[in-house]
């Protein structure tokens, strides 16, 4: 159990991580019907403005996080302006690959601002105070915070798509940008926000890992390799089985490297995406359309 324990909740914390950038993925992709590859580099440019501002500035960590997210949607917002409006219409690849573009600018703008070096971000913890002991097993307080806001992010999403305007409009959005914009939808706007959305969670997510790992830029390149493999394996559009392929991913992961080999703790989530796949090809929650939750 002392064993268990700690893997279960670090492969718990993992998948919450993957949960929060996968949802950001599933904004974008339900409004759009893109899937964006620069959602790893808004978690890392997340971290790295709460570094910033803590460690240049001073600022407390909440502020810091506050500070990051909505210099985040911002920049999401402007990102749809440059990399995916000025596209609309073409072929999803040549979007995707204009969004690869904006992940390497983002990517070289933080080498340039920040310099190579890693930096580091504390946790809200106190030092003597980081950690609880759970069925004998000492478990880090930041995993159990990380569970907690990626409980609070996915509750909070479900009830925006399927009980406000704004879910509506993004649904209608989804399934006909024409019809929408005749039923009085302003898209412009709604694919500015469904984009800048994502690019806050993102950021939430990166300043949420930030204390248990160094903050490099290549933060948020792993994150987002498994956010999209549990966006296609739960099946893309369904926000229900993103998370749960999440949270699977984050299992395999630290149950793999536990008890198989911590060597090939990386491949073994993308071996479960490709039995998956190969079994389901839609996914193990179907995600057959854009507009289905």
């Amino acid at each position: 159990m002392e064993k268990f324990m700690p893997l279960l909740m670090t492969g718990i914390a993992q998948g919450s991580i993957i949960a929060i950038t996968a949802l950001g993925f599933l904004l974008i992709y339900k409004a759009t019907g893109v899937v964006n590859f620069a959602q790893g580099d808004f978690s890392t440019l997340g971290a790295y403005v709460a570094v910033w501002a803590t460690t240049k500035h001073g600022w407390s960590l909440p502020t810091a996080w506050i500070l990051a997210i909505v210099v985040l949607f911002i920049i999401g917002a402007l990102i749809e302006r440059i990399a995916y409006a000025p596209l609309r219409g073409r072929s999803v690849h040549v979007v995707v690959i204009s969004t690869l573009g904006a992940a390497l600018i983002i990517q070289a703008a933080i080498v340039r601002w920040m310099g190579p070096l890693p930096y580091s971000l504390r946790s809200p913890f106190p030092v003597r105070e980081q950690t609880v002991t759970w069925f004998g097993a000492r478990i880090p307080k930041q995993n159990l915070l990380i569970i907690g806001a990626t409980i609070v992010c996915v509750v909070l999403l479900i009830l925006l798509f399927q009980k406000t305007q704004f879910g509506r409009q993004v649904r209608a959005l989804a399934s006909d940008r024409q019809v929408a914009q005749l039923q009085g939808v302003r898209t412009t706007w709604m694919s500015m926000l469904t984009f800048g959305m994502s690019a806050a969670l993102s950021a939430f997510a990166g300043v949420l890992i930030a204390p248990t790992r160094s903050v490099t830029v290549e933060l948020g390149f792993g994150v987002m390799l498994y956010a999209f493999a549990a966006a296609i394996l739960g099946g893309m559009g369904n926000l229900v089985g993103v998370v749960v392929a999440a949270l699977a991913i984050g299992l395999v992961r630290q149950f793999g490297a536990g008890y198989i080999s911590s060597t090939y703790a990386e491949i073994f989530p993308f071996l479960l995406m490709l039995v998956v796949i190969a079994a389901k090809p839609q996914g193990l929650f179907g995600g057959e359309s854009r507009a289905r939750l």
